[in-house]
């Protein structure tokens, strides 16, 4: 009886060993596999961090990168920070806090950017597949649904070449020094309230259900929040999306899709006027975008790109 009693327990715990094991090596695989997760061409939050609280909490790939100035760059290290750091409003040096805000910005707007190029390869991938005469594969057609959805584009059911390129002329990158700009102006370089509590960096507006921050001082019969976020590259993604679909901008992808055209880099300073619409200011508002951009040389940037891999960026 005892010794089918070992038997029985050492099956119990070789049972055991193999459940946990496989959980174990696959555990050490997912921290092993997290730098390598940032080239998918789906966002990857894993290994995103938070800015320290001082100087002492500086790791230092973080140092180097928070101490360059970008357009010195000639590849940018995949650091890509959860949040902005919160003492750029007590930085007194207006240099200094620009530099800051730029290089915690620079690498997360190149992600957005190189997630938006993948989503333009798995587009013509479909386009070729759709012009040799064969359909999208299923797992294509949910993702390429998902895509035309969220940029306001209605397919048929098989979806045609016509369609994919309607998509292709929304789904594209916007500038780095653009969004910069942008960013730069409406949460005043990363010092406003909705940047620091919200990663409200383009204030975007929301309403209903959606989360968001309640504006100080919202006037009576408003009913708008400030749209929030937990990561800054969700804010990103979020801005670069409302350019690319809505119909006030349908100007900056005209531009964008004649620059392409003609083989040109497409620019901040080039697409920046089809944004008379964004602010109630109009032209006043794009004249000091264009200012912004050339008064920090930040067009200097449009051409920049993110390292291939995260261990070079160490």
């Amino acid at each position: 009886m005892r010794d089918q009693i070992r038997k029985y327990s050492g099956f119990l715990i070789l049972l055991a060993l193999l459940a946990v094991v496989p959980i174990g090596i696959a555990r050490h695989m997912l921290s092993e596999s997290r730098d390598d997760a940032y080239v998918a061409d789906k966002p990857n939050y894993l290994a995103h961090q938070y800015p320290p609280a001082g100087d002492a909490e500086l790791t230092p790939r973080l140092a180097r990168l928070l101490g360059k100035e970008m357009q010195e760059v000639d590849a940018v290290p995949r650091t890509f920070l959860a949040k902005l750091p919160d003492n750029l409003a007590d930085l007194v040096d207006a240099k200094k806090r620009k530099q800051l805000f730029v290089s915690a910005m620079l690498p997360i707007i190149l992600r957005a950017n190189e997630l938006i190029i993948a989503d333009r390869g798995r587009l013509l991938v479909i386009r070729d597949r759709l012009e040799g005469g064969d359909a999208a594969g299923k797992r294509q057609r949910s993702w390429l649904e998902q895509l035309a959805k969220r940029h306001r584009v209605k397919l048929t059911q098989p979806a045609t070449t016509e369609q994919i390129d309607t998509l292709l002329f929304k789904v594209d990158i916007i500038p780095p020094s653009l969004a910069l700009a942008q960013a730069a102006m409406e949460s005043g370089w990363g010092t406003s309230y909705f940047a620091q509590e919200g990663n409200a960096l383009f204030g975007e507006w929301v309403w209903g259900d959606e989360e968001g921050i309640l504006p100080r001082g919202r006037d009576d019969g408003k009913t708008h929040r400030i749209k929030s976020f937990e990561y800054l590259l969700d804010s990103v993604r979020s801005y670069m999306t409302n350019l690319n679909r809505h119909r006030s901008y349908s100007e900056l992808r005209d531009r964008r899709a004649e620059l392409r055209t003609h083989n040109l880099v497409v620019t901040g300073p080039a697409l920046a006027p089809a944004l008379i619409d964004y602010s109630e200011r109009g032209t006043a508002y794009v004249s000091d975008i264009l200012s912004i951009i050339d008064f920090n040389d930040l067009d200097g940037l449009d051409s920049a790109s993110l390292m291939a891999t995260v261990q070079e960026s160490r």
